[in-house]
């Protein structure tokens, strides 16, 4: 009997003209509805003012912000670089931005905010400015600020500054700050529940200022300062800081602001992260990791700094001899030219290693090799005309050991931005004939060197021997067709008409 009175329901139900004036979405409550429409963009929840008049102001309830240039600029077929289009569409969401934040009930109560205003053009200088600004409540979880744009637009004058109330946010997890400025942090400074924390082209105001920030931050787990800039700083100034859960290290371009360039060197970052998992350091002065046992957690590492000592260098590659993959720059392996010879810690994980051929002993790779019995893959990233291979001792390298991983684990090797100076075919020839495990040599010529020398610089690499009877030799010219020859494709045919097949 139950079922049918359901079926009947459900027929009623599908009835033509029966329910058509229901409203469900309308009848849920109010706090229902702006929940809903705070999974919106906020361009989109706006729009829905125009519903009925309940639907006026659910909007300004919302508990999440999401203003993005982008979505509020029309779509329209105009030049691109058109002044007077660009001001307007400034204008447009300048007017759109105060209308949210003047009209929202409760800014305190957000738990997401996210705003980003990307603009190309260099050419638009506008005096448009925001009637007020943001206000991070107690409640906040995360921030996602992005301003792009010339600094004498007017947008990006106005809201630069993040307010003081950023330091406090007891709730903040995620913190995203891109062109804009955090001015000096105070000893209150504390952020709790921070996670990750990604800086990108910030002002800051001094070292102390960072260190301050940083220290306020005991859970983080994720940190990256990329082309950050401190207006003030003193000879000696150091970052030290302590983050035991950081698992992730990212800093790139660290520079001082002097007000109109970038300049350096930027002071040194002393961190103590044990259970660091990921480090990359590219184009910076000076970064310490505390402590003298390796890392037991890292997995890869990309490290270009400037170190100044034998010693220094040997410290660091010991505090990350754990990596899996690893990226040596010359300028952080530069202090090991100094001695004849390179004892270096061994490398028990290593399966991956990329190392630049610069102005150092050539002989300071094959000491790598020789502490990596487990690589598997191996690139020569840059190289430079002094490149220090023409000064390696090829006597003592032929009577020298080969490395246990060219015998046993190297299969592959990649050679980047290849130009053919004294010395790196040597290098090549050795490789290929030392290698007895390897699968596929890809070989990138440099682009400059072959527009002004041609392919046939290249083309003897081409017949270098090869121990690995399954080694297959590849050229990847710039227009990216490869050019390659394994050892089961010799053939009769003669050197010039080989060189009109690879040509």
């Amino acid at each position: 009997m139950a079922t049918e009175e359901n079926s009947s329901k459900i027929a009623r139900r599908a009835e033509p003209g029966i329910g058509d004036d229901e409203d469900r979405l309308s009848s849920l409550p109010d706090q229902v509805l702006s929940h809903i429409l705070s999974l919106l963009e906020t361009k989109y929840a706006v729009a829905t003012a125009v519903l009925s008049r309940r639907w006026e102001e659910l909007w300004t309830r919302v508990s999440i912000l999401d203003l993005d240039s982008r979505l509020v600029y029309e779509e329209e077929e105009l030049e691109p670089d058109s002044e007077a289009v660009l001001e307007r569409r400034e204008s447009e969401f300048c007017r759109f931005v105060d209308k949210v934040l003047g009209q929202h009930k409760n800014l305190d109560s957000l738990t997401r905010f996210r705003f980003h205003f990307s603009n190309g053009h260099r050419k638009v200088i506008s005096e448009t400015r925001f009637k007020r600004e943001f206000v991070f409540g107690p409640p906040m979880e995360e921030i996602d600020v992005m301003i792009r744009g010339k600094s004498k637009f007017g947008i990006h004058l106005c809201i630069r500054c993040i307010p003081e109330s950023f330091y406090t946010l007891r709730n903040l997890k995620v913190a995203k700050l891109s062109g804009v400025m955090l001015g000096a942090v105070n000893q209150t400074a504390f952020l709790p529940s921070v996670k990750i924390l990604r800086l990108y082209r910030v002002e800051m105001k001094d070292s102390e200022s960072l260190d301050r920030l940083l220290c306020g931050c005991p859970v983080l787990e994720t940190l990256h300062l990329k082309n950050c800039r401190l207006s003030d700083m003193n000879e000696g100034d150091r970052v030290e800081v302590s983050l035991p859960l950081l698992k992730n290290l990212k800093i790139s371009h660290y520079a001082i602001w002097d007000g109109a360039i970038w300049d350096g060197p930027m002071c040194p970052i002393v961190i103590e992260a044990p259970n660091l998992e990921d480090l990359y350091v590219d184009n910076f002065a000076e970064l310490q990791l505390n402590g003298t046992n390796p890392l037991p957690c890292l997995h890869s590492a990309h490290v270009d700094v400037q170190v100044k000592s034998y010693s220094a260098v040997i410290q660091l590659l010991s505090q990350i001899s754990n990596a899996k993959k690893l990226n040596l720059s010359r300028v952080t392996l530069s202090p090991l030219s100094a001695v004849d010879y390179v004892q270096l810690p061994v490398f028990p994980n290593l399966t991956h290693l990329t190392v630049e051929i610069g102005e150092f002993q050539g002989s300071i790779w094959h000491s790598l090799l020789k502490s990596a019995s487990k690589l598997q893959s191996l690139v020569f990233d840059k190289q430079e005309k002094t490149s220090g291979v023409e000064r390696m001792r090829w006597e003592d390298l032929e009577t020298a050991s080969t490395p246990e991983c060219l015998l046993s684990s190297v299969e592959e090797i990649k050679i980047k931005d290849l130009a053919i100076y004294p010395g790196v075919k040597k290098i090549i020839a050795y490789l290929l004939g030392a290698g007895a495990v390897l699968k596929k040599v890809n070989m990138h010529p440099n682009c400059t060197y072959l527009k002004l020398k041609g392919h046939k610089d290249f083309m003897p690499l081409l017949e270098l021997p090869k121990r690995s009877s399954a080694c297959e030799v590849e050229l990847f010219f710039f227009d990216d067709e490869d050019f390659s020859r394994d050892s089961d494709a010799e053939s009769n045919t003669s050197d010039d008409d080989r060189e009109d097949v690879f040509l």
